[in-house]
Parts: structure tokens; sequence; C-alpha cells
């Protein structure tokens, strides 16, 4: 096995070098002396127990140097439990059925869901007992997070603190998980994390693609329970070594996770995505072809690659002399070109490991683990010339973190650091979800910057800023506003062209501050101000309208919109949001640089009722500083002090003639309101013989008009009679129609005074008036009396009447006006109106 081989050469290579130091110690000494390869010795004796020492020390050393690295792991049958599982252990599992269990299926969360990276906020990291990595790792990463360290019982979580004790360990920042392992690579079977509609966190589980390995499998489970986690299982065939995201909704695999299910479970890899989609929110899946294998079969992403941002990976780099030199190269184009997730080009590191497809020299420098803004780096033992360009690379990509170097002499390397822990996401995460500027942008004046904030145990947001430079000057915090929506902006003005650097910082109650991107200041988002071509500018004279009316007619309201640009301006009214009194024209437009266009607003009140009217209108145009423009609108109808009011002398036409000629009737239109009255007649219902002029027209306030109805009986038999009607409408709110009824009799010996005459007595009256009339062929049925500024005092209807003065002939109706004060009044009988004194 090639693992193997490469434990024996380590050991056996260190083993020669102590024993050479021990030799070497002798020598000094005089006890030994090298010549010709022979060993010289002084004397016999001296010779005997010279080599009966040596013999010992060489044993002491061996078992010395067997304790430098981690003890071998064997299951239950005594099967060696290597990284990558052997023949022997898969068909170990296979004869007790393990590789076709089952295990528990949950099914996919219900919401919204994000993965969360590696690189995103943690709040522990994950590792197993008895260890597969050096105490020092240990001892630095539980300086400032917590440590979880599962153990198969209490008496192992006894000997594991002790041990932290004894090396200065934070025990402050120890945790313990009670559960049986059966290995210590907690990377490969421990739990990916998924963010649920951004207000909490899940664990996703998968069926670790270790059969032998049971216990391994199980270990999501009790985490889960441990975490208070609702836990999502699925039964693909996965290892987490295997898997890298970019906290958004890219994920990363060798293609050993579609030949393996598609083996096990005969899904293809449109399926294997759907689920990976269901589970965890990844909409975008790549499989990559390993560029390690065949010269290793763990075929694991995390030996040759990793994730450091969203738009950031490392690859690691052979010589060009090595046989998987293209494949190793392929894989990093491949990476070159993709577009991150926020738009931006991916950008590839490179970093030479060139014993990534051997076990001389260790160069695991993928292998790293990232814990907030430290990053632990497998290195050797001792110290080397490519442990140090390896530094030098995380360095360059990613400042402003903490690059560790972690000497340890049982490194792998397939097999190193981020393979032996997992991070524990923040459960109580704050989240900035972000789209960069980036690249080239085009100066219009200003710049917006803003964001969504997710507190995933509901704290609440106290703080949000965006912090930017211009060409390398000094950072300037500007505060940004919330919007709604968990969204917070802030336009900036007057940056001028060049670089902008900017990062945000947000904080919440619990005391939370959090960046983005994650590092903030020392490696911030970047994009540059350009000069910008020509462009239209809008200018408006107003962005409201407000009119008062206090008649029921149209009042006109105007918005003068102009181009100060050096661009056509193009604009178009929409969301208009009024009473459909309102009519506006032009509803869009072209306007030339330098010129206006005037919008006009007409408000028509006409049968409006009083009260106030509001609303609005969008003004877009394709001005960049001014894409979307509210008017806000505002009018009110008050007719109650400046209203028309109709009086008529009468309201029926009746004539006769002895004659065969022409007779004229008047009726005189009266405006006893204050503002203009307008009247029009309709629907006329007689014989052609009669003319009505006008049919039209305006009456100002205290002013008359006299319509002049002419029969005209030349062209008629004597003795003919005609009756009819027409309306009469007007802008008098409480009188909007009136019926005129007509009546024509030719005969000889009609007396004119027996046409139809109403009088009013006495006048002046005091408590009672008396209305007289000579003729009752149209009974009265509607009385009202107004006072000289139009307030109505009283209303009869269907009035009854008497016989006047005993005289059949005539009748009469007494109305009382003891109520109102001394005055003129006008008294309205059916659209005829006579003026009284009160006394």
């Amino acid at each position: 096995m090639q693992l193997t081989a490469y434990f024996v050469t380590n050991r056996f290579r260190n083993f020669v070098v102590m024993v050479k130091i021990i030799l070497q110690k002798y020598y000094n000494k005089g006890i030994y002396a090298h010549s010709q390869k022979k060993i010289i010795l002084r004397s016999q004796t001296t010779k005997i127990v010279t080599m009966k020492k040596i013999l010992f020390l060489c044993l002491v050393i061996s078992i010395s140097t067997a304790t430098l690295f981690a003890q071998p792991i064997y299951n239950e049958a005594g099967i060696r439990l290597y990284h990558t599982p052997s023949q022997e252990e898969m068909e170990w599992a296979k004869s007790k059925g393990l590789d076709t269990l089952q295990r528990d299926f949950a099914p996919p969360p219900v919401g919204e869901l994000r993965p969360i990276a590696e690189f995103e906020p943690a709040e522990a990291v994950l590792i197993r007992y008895p260890f597969g990595i050096p105490i020092s790792l240990i001892k630095e990463m539980a300086k400032d997070i917590k440590v979880i360290t599962i153990v198969a019982s209490e008496s192992q979580q006894t000997t594991v603190l002790n041990q932290y004790t004894n090396n200065n360990v934070n025990t402050a920042n120890c945790e313990f998980l009670t559960a049986e392992t059966n290995t210590y690579w907690t990377r490969d079977y421990g739990p990916w994390f998924m963010a649920i509609d951004n207000s909490g966190v899940g664990v996703f589980d998968f069926y670790y693609n270790r059969p032998a390995r049971p216990n391994d499998n199980q270990v999501n489970k009790h985490l889960a329970n441990y975490l208070s986690l609702n836990r999502y299982a699925s039964n693909l065939w996965l290892t987490g070594g295997n898997y890298m995201n970019d906290g958004i909704q890219m994920g990363f695999s060798t293609t050993l996770v579609t030949s393996e299910n598609l083996q096990h479970l005969g899904l293809n890899e449109s399926q294997i995505k759907a689920q990976l989609q269901e589970y965890l929110g990844l909409e975008q899946y790549h499989f990559i072809a390993d560029p390690i294998y065949p010269y290793d079969n763990i075929q694991h992403i995390d030996c040759w690659s990793k994730l450091l941002a969203p738009d950031k990976v490392l690859v690691a780099r052979v010589p060009a002399s090595n046989p998987s030199y293209n494949k190793f190269e392929n894989a990093a184009n491949y990476f070159a070109s993709l577009t991150s997730s926020w738009g931006t080009p991916m950008q590839v590191f490179r970093v030479d490991a060139p014993g990534a497809t051997s076990s001389s020299p260790t160069t695991p420098y993928t292998n790293s683990l990232i814990l907030n803004n430290k990053v632990f780096v497998a290195i050797n033992a001792t110290t080397n010339a490519n442990d140090l360009a390896a530094l030098a690379v995380y360095e360059e990509a990613m400042p402003g973190y903490e690059i560790i170097g972690i000497n340890y002499n049982g490194w792998l390397n397939t097999d190193a650091l981020h393979c032996r822990t997992h991070e524990i996401a923040d459960r109580c995460m704050l989240y900035i979800k972000h789209q960069p500027h980036f690249a080239d942008m085009g100066n219009t004046g200003s710049v917006t910057f803003s964001a969504e904030l997710y507190s995933y145990c509901n704290n609440a947001i106290s703080y949000d800023s965006v912090y930017i430079r211009v060409n390398g000057g000094a950072y300037q915090p500007y505060e940004m506003q919330y919007v709604d929506n968990n969204t917070w902006s802030r336009t900036v003005t007057g940056l001028p062209n060049g670089l902008i650097e900017y990062y945000l910082v947000a904080k919440d109650e619990s005391g939370k501050r959090e960046c983005h991107p994650y590092i903030g200041a020392p490696d911030p988002h970047k994009f540059n101000l350009v000069s910008t071509p020509e462009l239209p500018v809008l200018a408006i004279d107003k962005t409201s309208s407000s009119v008062t009316s206090e008649e029921f007619t149209i009042i006109e309201d105007y918005i003068t919109i102009s181009n100060v640009g050096e661009a056509e301006l193009t604009f178009n009214i929409t969301d208009i949001v009024f009473d459909e009194m309102l009519t506006i024209t032009p509803l869009d437009g072209t306007l030339e640089p330098n010129a206006s266009q005037i919008i006009t607003l007409s408000y028509n009140f006409a049968g409006v009722a009083n009260g106030e009217y509001n609303g609005s209108f969008k003004l877009l145009s394709n001005d960049p500083l001014h894409l979307e423009t509210e008017i806000t609108l505002h009018a009110i109808q008050d007719a109650s002090m400046a209203a028309p009011i109709l009086s008529l002398d009468k309201t029926s036409s009746s004539v006769s003639t002895e004659e065969l000629t022409v007779v004229e009737d008047f009726i005189t239109v009266s405006n006893l309101g204050n503002a203009d009255l307008t009247f029009e007649i309709t629907e006329i219902d007689f014989n052609e013989l009669l003319t009505i002029m006008p049919l039209d027209g305006t009456v100002e306030p205290d002013q008359s008009l006299e319509i002049t109805l002419s029969y005209d009986f030349r062209t008629i038999a004597k003795g003919d009679e005609y009756s009819g009607s027409f309306i009469l409408s007007s802008n008098d709110p409480e009188t909007p129609e009136i019926e005129i009824t007509l009546y024509a009799y030719v005969n000889v010996g009609i007396n004119e005074n027996e046409l139809s005459l109403i009088y009013i007595y006495p006048n002046p009256a005091t408590d009672e008036l008396v209305i007289k009339m000579s003729d009752m062929r149209y009974a009265i049925c509607d009385i009202a009396i107004y006072d000289i500024s139009g307030r109505k005092w009283s209303h009869i209807s269907n009035p009854p009447s008497a016989p006047a003065s005993g005289r059949e002939s005539q009748f009469s109706i007494q109305i009382d006006i003891s109520h109102l004060s001394a005055g003129v009044y006008f008294i309205k009988i059916e659209g005829k109106t006579l003026k009284f004194v009160k006394q």
C-alpha cells in the first residue's frame, strides 16, 4: 500500500537521522571511529559494552520515533483503516451488508436555502480523540474559538482534559461530545451547514462513503442534537473532504461523487445536483476530474484546491515534469473560466506542491483550515523552503488574515489538517448579503451601496456603514440607513474618478460585528469610477401639484420638465393614483438638450363632492440620477361658498290667441348665487309651432336672462289646443334640472286675465305670507325660501290650498314666516322666484 510505504519510509528516515546523532555523540567521546566502513574499538570489552548500548539506544529511538505519528486505526475486525478505504475494508463492509445499509432519512428543509462556507463566521471546531492532530494546533484554536472534542466515554474526556491542562490549552473554550467513532477524519464524516430563510442554521447529513465505519456515519445525528439544530439527511454517498462551497450558490467536488452515486444509488449527475439544491440551496454545482488520480485514490478536492472567498480559489501546482502536470493546469484553467457568484471573474492562486502525486516531499498546502480570521496551514515538522513559499502564497491571497503554519510529522500529502478538523457554523451569525461593485463604473456623480442584513438569532441590527477610500487614501465612513425588508442603503455623492475601495461593517445588539468582505479593510471590494459619456439631465420646476376649487369647473395646473443635459431625454408618466377627475397630458415624450415640456394636469370638479383628494404619479426618465421621480397630488373641492342659484319667474308657459299670429311668452332665468350659472334647454316636446331662444347660456351672479318662447299660430286652425314640456338643466347643485310645462290654445274670446298668475301678500310681511293663484290648472308642489346669501330656510312640498276669499276661481296658500329674522328673502315657487321683506 502506498500510504503504508510512506509511513515506513518516513519512520526509517527519521530513525536513521536520530541514530546518526547518537553515534556522532559516541564518536566524539572516542567510542568508535569510521574507517573504510569498519568500526574500530579500543578493546573487546569496550566493543561488547558499546554495542549493547548502541542496540539499546536504537530500540529507544525506534520507539520514540513511532510516538511522533498518529497511531494506526483498526476496526472491529482488526482491519487497518486508512484515509482511503482499502480493498480489504470494502470487502469486509460488503460481507456485513454495510454497503447497502439505509440510514435515517430526513426530507430537505422548507424555505429559501443558502450553503454556509468554511470562510464564514464559525463558533467552534470539531475534532476527535484519539487525535490525528498535534496538541499545538488545538492550543492555537482554543485561544479564541470553542473546540468540541468527540470522546467515547467520560474516562476519555478526563484523559483529554488532563492533556489540555498539561499543555496550557484554554480549557474555558473546550467542550466534549460523547459518541463512538471509528476514525479521526471529522472533515469527512462531519456535517455540512445551510442557512434557512436567512433566519437560522440547519445540518445536512449524508451517507458517509466509508460503509465499514458505521460509528462515524452516526456522528452528525449526535452533533445535531448537541447543537440543538434540525438535521436533514440524504442517502447520497458523500464525504466532506470532497466538498466546498462559496456561501452563496456554488459548490464543487471531484467526479468521485458522480461515479459513487451512480454505482451505489443509480443516480445520474442531474439527479445528484437536484438533491444538493434541495438540501443546501446550491444552484450551480461543478464536478471536476481529480488531477492526482490514479497516483492516489482518495479523490478529495481539498487535496489539491481550496476556496478562500466567493471569488478566490487556491489550486496546487506540480512541476512540469510531473505526469499529472497537465491535469493540474486544466483544473486551474477550469476555475479561471468561471464567473463567481458576485459576478466577478474567479481569481486563481497557485501553490507549489511537488509532493502532491507522491509520498515525498510532504506538501499538503491546500489542506488548510480557515477559522474566522485565522488560517491554519499544514507544514512539515521542520519548516522548509516549500513551506515558506506556501505560507507566502496565503499571505498574498488572504491579506488581513493571520496565517499560521502548523508543524507536524504526521501530515500526509492527501491527509492533513483540513481532513482532521471541521468548523461549526455560527448559529447566531450576523449575515451580510451584498452584491459588490466591481470593474469600471461610469461616474454619474453618485454611487449607491446597499445590503441586506440578517441576524440568525433575531438580534436587532444596531449599526451599518460603508467605509470608502479613494485612490489609496484613508477610509471614510458613511452611515447606511434602513430602507425596508432588512435592506440598508446609502448613496454617496461627489466621488472622483479613480480607484474606489470599500467594505461594509454591521453590528447587532448582541455585540456581533461582521464585515463584507469578511476580513474588511485589508482586502476590500474594488471598482473604478471613470468618465461618463454625454448624459441627459432631468430638471423639474416642482414635484407636487396642489389646487383648490370653489366652483364645479375645470382647474388646470402645470409642471415644467427640462433637459439640462447633453443627450436626448425620454420621459414616461406611470402609476397614476388619483380620482378620475384628473387628466394628464402628455404622458410621455422626448426632449432634446436644453428643451422643455409643459405637463398639463386638468382637474375636472364638475359633479365632484366637497372634500380633499390626494394621490401621486411617477415620472420615469433615462437620466441615471433621476430614473424615477414621484409627483404628489393634492386637490380640494370647496364649493359651499361659491355656487350658482337658479331662479325662474315661472315654470310653465301658457298662451292663447284669438288671431292666427305669433304670440311670444317669456321665462326669466335669474342667478341668485355667487358663481356663474350655466343652463341648457333640452328634450323639447311640443308642436313645431314653438321656437325657443336661446337654448343655452351663462348668467353671472345677480344677473338675469330672458328666454323667449315664440308660438307661431299663423298656419293652424282656430280651436286647436296644444300641450308639452321641455327640460332646463343647470349647474345649480340644488336644482340641476327643472321641467317647464307648455300650453297653447287658439280660440276667440280668451281673456288674458284668466292666464295663470301668482301673487304674494302682504309684502312686507310679519308672521304669515299668502300665495294667491288665479288658476289652479297646474298644482303647486314645491316651495322654498332663501335668504339673500343663498341659504335655504324653509322648504314645503305639496302645500295645501283653499279658495281665496270665498272665490272658487282663485286659490291661496298660507306660509308661516314667523321664525325668520328681519330682512330680504326670496320665495321660489315651482321655479318662479319672488322677493319679499320680513319685518
